[in-house]
């Protein structure tokens, strides 16, 4: 694969990846940052805020913001890391869990009301086919 090959594919994964970010429902309110914090929490149960920052690569300061949205949400909670009391610990709460769930849902729901409308049979078997192929090249390190 060439160098331009590579950068269209690229920009095709982000277009696909701006156009499900689209679909996420509004949630009470919440911005999209608290969003993916509430996204990250529930993907890593326990992590800290200083690891939400480096997994979603924003600002301590936009962590710490999106935090407030959602803890007043009632959303996430915040425990004392127990092994060292100055830390926190972040889980969702069941009303957390609940909103996670239904936003990946949105996103299923029209990934696959598009996928059927647009694709034939044998190009949705290719898209399954291409899928593991993504995971494949998302666990690549180099060496």
């Amino acid at each position: 694969m060439d160098d331009e090959a590579v950068s269209l594919f690229r920009r095709q994964v982000k277009a696909l990846q701006r156009r499900l970010r689209q679909e996420v429902p509004p949630l009470q309110g919440l911005s999209r940052p608290a969003l993916q914090v509430l996204a990250a929490v529930s993907r890593k149960p326990g992590i800290s805020p200083r690891e939400v920052a480096a997994e979603l690569q924003m600002t301590s300061s936009n962590v710490a913001a999106a935090l407030r949205e959602v803890e007043a949400g009632v959303f996430l909670e915040r425990r004392k890391d127990p092994e060292d009391a100055r830390r926190a610990r972040l889980s969702l709460t069941a009303a957390g869990a609940d909103a996670v769930a239904r936003m990946r849902n949105e996103r299923d729901t029209w990934l696959g009301r598009a996928v059927h409308a647009v694709l034939t049979p044998d190009e949705q078997r290719t898209l399954v086919e291409a899928g593991r192929l993504m995971d494949r090249l998302s666990c690549f390190e180099p060496a």
